[in-house]
Parts: C-alpha cells; sequence; structure tokens
C-alpha cells in the first residue's frame, strides 16, 4: 500500500514550478513560500523578490527594476532568455537598456524608458521575459 501513496502525494503534489512559470497563487510557485505569484502579469508569474545578485534558480536572472532611482529599486528572479522564443506564450524577451541607465543631471529619464538591469555579475542570459505588448 505505501508505494501507491507515495504515487498518489507525487501525484497531487505535481511538478515544481519554474520561475517565469504561469500561476494563481503563491503556493502554486512553492509550497516552502520561497516564491511568489505576481498576479500584476498575464497568467500570474512565479518569481522570488528581493533576490541578491547571483542569487536566483538557474533558469533565472536576478533583475534590478528601477534601479537608477534607490527609493523605488526593485529586485526580482525573472526568467532568462536569448530571444523571444525562449517565453512562454503571450510573453517576449527584453534586454536590459543600458542607455537609459545613463545617470542626468536631473535623474529623469526620457518618457517610455527605465534603468533596469541584470544584476547578475555573469549572466547566463541576454535578457528575461516579460508580458508582450
Amino acid at each position: 500500500m505505501r508505494p501507491v501513496l507515495v504515487v498518489l502525494a507525487l501525484a497531487l503534489l505535481g511538478c515544481p514550478k519554474s520561475i517565469g512559470d504561469s500561476c494563481s497563487l503563491s503556493s502554486d510557485c512553492s509550497i516552502n513560500a520561497d516564491r511568489i505569484c505576481d498576479l500584476a502579469q498575464p497568467g500570474g508569474y512565479c518569481t522570488v523578490p528581493g533576490c541578491e545578485a547571483n542569487g536566483c534558480p538557474s533558469e533565472a536572472v536576478c533583475v534590478s527594476f528601477d534601479a537608477d532611482a534607490p527609493r523605488l529599486r526593485r529586485r526580482f528572479c525573472m526568467y532568462g532568455c536569448n530571444g523571444n522564443d525562449d517565453c512562454r506564450d503571450g510573453y517576449r524577451c527584453v534586454p536590459p537598456d543600458p542607455p537609459a541607465c545613463v545617470q542626468s543631471p536631473s535623474a529623469i529619464l526620457r518618457t517610455g524608458r527605465s534603468c533596469n538591469h541584470i544584476a547578475d555579475t555573469s549572466p547566463a542570459y541576454a535578457g528575461w521575459c516579460v508580458r508582450a505588448q
């Protein structure tokens, strides 16, 4: 009987979700509460908030959002990509925008630009997956 219980338990738990996978609850991403479900993204997006450089799972990169404004700076593990085909349906691969990260005297970016960059020291990916617009 025990092997049946093990198989049943594994079937109920399913495979663990990766960074960037769809979700509807944070528990969909991890039963260990080490990942959250970002419901602001279409279909949800499994991520790790507050990541450190080189601290994300192998399929992801640590991205610093609004890095030019320290009080607004947030870091999240994002699914790494080298092209749009690496991302799930409805998402696209975006590279960092180094020209936008150059500090201006007023520290104000042009409309539509943001200073988002990969915090990892030797990233394995050229960008990260975000919703297609």
